[in-house]
């Protein structure tokens, strides 16, 4: 019935592989988020999911709508509450999971980051031997985080080697770029509606507004944001999009998002300037155009934008000894406590500084740091030596693509920092795995011998994409 000789069957999967289903999803999620009907969006998009999976041999048409989901949610603060009532949510995609790989089933593949993976697993299972108590180790949260982060992702990290190697009608690399870039347009429309949804009160205060999801909101866009860049080297015209990302995540009001996203862009502005002979000067152009607008118009701009620099400021300079400052102490007095294993991911003891929401650790809010005081010495070296594997994994061969995951990884790393980021196992230590994945497989697959050689040739793909354009409109 779902064989790729039926016609019908194929023709659906060549459907779900366009961008037409990839917009028509992306409007769903906007009327979602218009309609502040969150709960019903998670339904509808674990029904679209779910029928995808039934219908495709490929898990790539699955991957927009599961983003656009976790979007959705991050408004549903604290609403444990909420989603352990309809549970029953799950039935139709975990039956449409092990269906998928039941019928589908492939080869094992194993990946190259398979073995630092595997360490990483055994430090965050170990995590807090010998210091947490029993009924902490063994709770859903803690089961949830550290079989997430552990165990679990590197299952999830071969399912992904295994079901990405197979022959496909499209680019894997674009599929995947097209879809960072939807996931970044949606979060664009979210701080965009929200803003026009409160303008009373953006008038009244001529500046930011408070959103409680102002972090997560920015993380999305600066994992984005580079796959809208380095579009930029066939088509100069997305450097705009990618500065209109920077500019949400601004409005957004992160601190995190304001140092580290705008690190993050210079990072990117830079790259395209060393790596693009043609349109460097097209780059420079607008960098320079930026700094003189900000220059002429800082009182204006900072007047807007001054709460998210004051808010910086003082926490930097200690005026404000808020919750991380006080945390990122405790993660040294527990670290101390138990120096080998740490005091594990489930440990709830820093409830006092910081009692996070239900159904979510008592987190550092810095990566490091949460590393040293959960998982000890056997974490730090675990993770220091799987960074060490994603760096060579992704400098291996050098091709724009890479060099954008590359970015888009760096960006998580350094929001990490400030905030759980990649400590999160849905979605964004996911969306790493499945990055990593996809690199490693189209590294297998490219035959581009230098970034240089990758350049030349997406210019003249796009040179030659703008000539059938212009011979069309003629005819």
């Amino acid at each position: 019935m779902l064989s790729n000789d039926n016609s019908a069957i194929r023709k659906m999967r060549d459907f779900f592989n366009t961008e037409k289903f990839m917009l028509i999803v992306f409007a769903i999620a906007c009327l979602i988020t218009l309609f502040k009907i969150e709960v019903i969006g998670v339904l509808i998009f674990i029904l679209i999911i779910s029928f995808l999976l039934v219908v495709c041999d490929d898990l790539m048409p699955t991957t927009l709508p599961f983003l656009l989901l976790c979007e959705t949610v991050i408004k549903l603060y604290d609403s444990y509450n909420i989603f352990i009532k309809l549970l029953w949510f799950a039935v139709p995609v975990v039956s449409a999971l092990i269906f998928h790989f039941i019928y589908y089933r492939r080869k094992i593949v194993i990946g190259s980051a398979f073995k630092s993976m595997l360490f990483v697993s055994a430090a965050v299972t170990l995590g807090g031997c010998g210091f947490i108590s029993k009924e902490a180790y063994f709770s859903l949260v803690s089961f949830y985080y550290v079989f997430g982060l552990g165990f679990g992702m590197l299952f999830i990290y071969v399912l992904l080697c295994t079901y990405l190697n197979t022959e496909r009608t499209y680019s894997l690399k674009d599929k995947l770029s097209d879809t960072m870039i939807y996931m970044g347009l949606f979060a664009v429309y979210m701080i965009i509606e929200f803003y026009l949804a409160n303008i009373p009160e953006v008038m009244q205060t001529k500046g930011i507004i408070y959103m409680q999801w102002r972090n997560n909101i920015s993380t999305y866009l600066m994992l984005a944001m580079p796959f809208v860049a380095f579009k930029a080297i066939k088509r100069p015209s997305y450097i705009f999009l990618a500065l209109l990302f920077y500019c949400c995540i601004l409005l957004a009001g992160s601190r995190g998002g304001l140092v580290f996203g705008g690190i993050e862009l210079l990072m990117t502005m830079s790259i395209l300037i060393g790596l693009d002979k043609r349109h460097r000067w097209t780059f420079i152009s607008i960098g320079l155009g930026i700094v003189l607008a900000i220059a002429l118009f800082f009182e204006d701009f900072y007047g807007f934008f001054g709460a998210t620099f004051d808010r910086l400021i003082m926490g930097i300079s200690g005026a404000e000894k808020e919750v991380r400052l006080q945390l990122f102490e405790r993660a040294f007095q527990d670290f101390n406590n138990n120096p080998i294993f740490g005091t594990g991911l489930a440990y709830m003891g820093n409830r006092d500084v910081h009692p996070s929401a239900k159904f979510a650790l008592c987190w550092y809010h810095c990566e490091p740091l949460q590393i040293m005081g959960s998982l000890g010495v056997v974490g730090i070296i675990a993770y220091a030596n799987q960074l060490f594997d994603r760096f060579v994994i992704l400098l291996k061969k050098k091709t724009i693509f890479s060099v954008t995951v590359l970015v888009s990884y760096v960006g998580l790393e350094m929001m990490s920092i400030v905030n759980p980021g990649i400590f999160c196992p849905l979605p964004y230590l996911f969306l790493i795995i499945l990055m990593l994945a996809v690199v490693e497989q189209v590294n297998k697959t490219e035959s581009v011998k230098s970034l240089e050689n990758d350049i030349q040739l997406n210019q003249v793909t796009a040179e030659s994409t703008d000539e059938e354009d212009l011979i069309y409109e003629d005819r």
